[in-house]
């Protein structure tokens, strides 16, 4: 089992307006001519200030993490894959480690209220802890969530209302794989 979080380190800082645009900052992720060009298309509809954060976020667990599913699904070794999308309240994320209160079943720890929200919501827990658990029980997280394979790259989506979706993240996939 593979995953991480849509806006993994989104939060970090951009650059001030002193610091290095956007295609440069790209350039020394290794983006730079029509890659760049594909990462500014895809995320045309988020807010510049979070790119720098959204790149790191991708070049940092997105991309390596659908290298290792792709590599295993052209061995047909057992894979699932997942992006956890519910977006916080507090900062209408989904990032770094949100995720894990929900994997834990832990929404009533200390801290998880500051993070997560006063009502993060108990169903999208009880659904991924339920999908952990099945997995490390039987190394399958459940029918409900199909093997990331190479042709349907099926990849769990952790929301509000989960779901599986078919190669979700194919841009992302062209863009910093290519």
């Amino acid at each position: 089992m593979l995953g991480f979080t849509a806006h993994e380190f989104n939060a970090a800082p951009a650059p001030g307006p002193d610091g290095p645009p956007l295609p440069v900052l790209l350039g020394g992720l290794g983006l730079t001519g029509r890659r760049a060009a594909a990462f500014a298309e895809a995320y045309a509809d988020t807010d510049p200030a979070g790119h720098f954060g959204q790149a790191l976020t991708d070049v940092t667990f997105r991309a390596p993490s659908l290298a290792v599913a792709d590599a295993r699904a052209e061995r047909e070794r057992p894979t699932w894959l997942y992006q956890f999308a519910w977006e916080s309240p507090v900062n209408g994320q989904a990032y770094h480690c949100l995720d894990l209160p929900f994997a834990f079943d832990l929404l009533e720890a200390a801290g998880v209220e500051a993070a997560a929200g006063p009502t993060p919501p108990r169903s999208l827990a009880d659904a991924v802890h339920r999908a952990w658990v099945a997995f490390v029980t039987d190394q399958d997280p459940g029918r409900d969530w199909p093997a990331y394979t190479a042709t349907t790259r099926a990849t769990k989506i952790w929301d509000a209302a989960p779901r599986v979706e078919t190669d979700p993240l194919r841009a992302v996939r062209e863009i910093w794989l290519a």
